[in-house]
């Protein structure tokens, strides 16, 4: 927890820098952009390198090293069209600059020799890795072949020294030394690059896997996520034999609501919704979903005893009762909530794969819904299982012996309030 606290230090390229490794790039899938920013880097790289090489080599001896000039500029306009090249493949701008730089290298090989060390630019076949993605190996294994056929070649049939330069060994020193140094240099910057767009890619799927376990214990109650996430292929189902279920609805919500903007009918929705939220956690009940402008909750799914969990979802009716009595009116009308209680056998599980829902099921949810339906506004209507299990601690009012629809005849009462404790 404390590390959440602790200010990350991150590195960021100057947005100059960030614009120009985005030039040509045209894909919208993330992994394709990545290796093409690769690209784009080491293009970059080579032409500051053919560049640098091209005016070393003026200054060094303009005349004879003229050939090697003219070269780099020209390998500079070859890689200069790699970024156009993007649209035409996601690996067709890398492979364009690969082959480039492999066979512009062949030339340089051939004129000075093997002595100025430019084979050894083909240590670099190893970033193709990068600019064409491990999964497409079909690719980098054609880069590695021909490379390792044109370093084959070098080394076997290319002059020591060629027709450019060929008697100065001063020079051969100087270009093998700064070559060394060019290769060092080049995998330093890919690699550090890639290390840190690897961490940025970790730190992207450790929020996202954050995000995701928030998601999940918003949804569905916090130890039924834990166990969804611990066993995800397992079926979550428990039979408990005392839940006590409510059922709620706004009385009149519907006409009201058509008559109002959508904005307005949404908003004292959500006002009321995150009331109730707040009550639920307070009173250690669950809530288990809202449909419409019903919500339903329950108490005694981890193994409270029955009055336990009778106890919580009474305080918590009552508690609703007087937040809605804080509520702003809806329109012309005052809100009215009307209640529905019962305690009894239920299952609760998750079911769905899309979108995991977590529901329950049983005697105890019908009749708690019809108890809800049966009702009065401002009213909480209970069942007589119900007054028996919370037994005295709260003051009920009866109603009598009534005809339930789908069940038959049920004796019930209204839940007034809870009774001050006696010494």
């Amino acid at each position: 927890m404390l590390a959440r606290n602790i200010p990350s230090v991150r590195l960021r390229l100057p947005a100059w820098i960030d614009s120009a490794l985005e030039l040509g790039i045209v894909s919208r899938d993330a992994e394709v952009r990545q290796r093409e920013r690769f690209t784009n880097i080491g293009v970059a790289m080579m032409f500051v390198a053919n560049f640098a090489h091209s005016v070393q080599n003026y200054y060094y001896d303009a005349q004879g090293l003229m050939p090697i000039v003219i070269y780099g500029f020209v390998m500079m306009g070859l890689f200069a069209l790699t970024p156009a090249l993007y649209r035409l493949g996601e690996n067709v701008g890398a492979f364009w600059f690969a082959c480039v730089a492999a066979i512009g290298n062949l030339f340089v090989i051939w004129s000075i020799g093997i002595e100025g060390g430019a084979h050894f630019y083909y240590a670099l076949a190893g970033g193709g890795v990068l600019l064409l993605g491990v999964h497409r190996w079909r690719w980098v294994v054609t880069l590695f072949v021909m490379v390792f056929v044109l370093l084959v070649a070098s080394m076997n049939f290319a002059p020591h020294y060629g027709p450019v330069m060929a008697d100065d060994s001063e020079f051969h020193e100087l270009l093998s030394g700064q070559i060394a140094v060019n290769i060092t240099i080049v995998y330093c910057l890919l690699m550090t690059y890639a290390l840190s767009a690897l961490r940025k890619a970790e730190k992207a799927l450790e929020a996202e896997h954050e995000r995701a376990e928030t998601l999940l214990t918003t949804i569905m109650p916090e130890r039924v996520a834990e166990r969804l996430k611990r066993e995800p292929d397992r079926t979550i189902a428990d039979r408990r034999e005392t839940v006590a279920v409510l059922f709620s609805d706004i009385v009149g919500f519907t006409p009201v609501a058509r008559a109002l903007p959508p904005e307005d009918v949404v908003e004292a929705l959500d006002r009321l919704v995150r009331a109730f939220d707040r009550l639920a956690v307070e009173h250690g009940v669950e809530k288990i979903k809202t449909i419409g402008d019903a919500y339903m909750a329950a108490a005694g799914l981890y193994g409270e005893t029955g009055e336990e969990a009778a106890h919580r979802i009474a305080s918590f009716a009552i508690a609703m009762m007087e937040e809605i009595d804080n509520q702003p009116p809806l329109g012309p009308s005052d809100l009215a909530l009307r209640c529905g209680l019962h305690i009894g056998p239920a299952i609760a599980g998750v079911i769905g794969q899309r979108r995991y829902s977590f529901d329950i099921w049983g005697d105890a949810v019908n009749i708690a819904a019809r108890m809800e339906s049966h009702g009065l506004p401002g009213r909480i209507h209970v069942t007589r299982a119900f007054c028996d299990v919370a037994g005295g601690c709260f003051a009920f009012e009866e109603r009598g012996v009534m005809t339930v629809k789908g069940i038959g005849e049920m004796e019930t009462a209204f839940l007034v309030c809870r009774l001050p404790l006696t010494a």
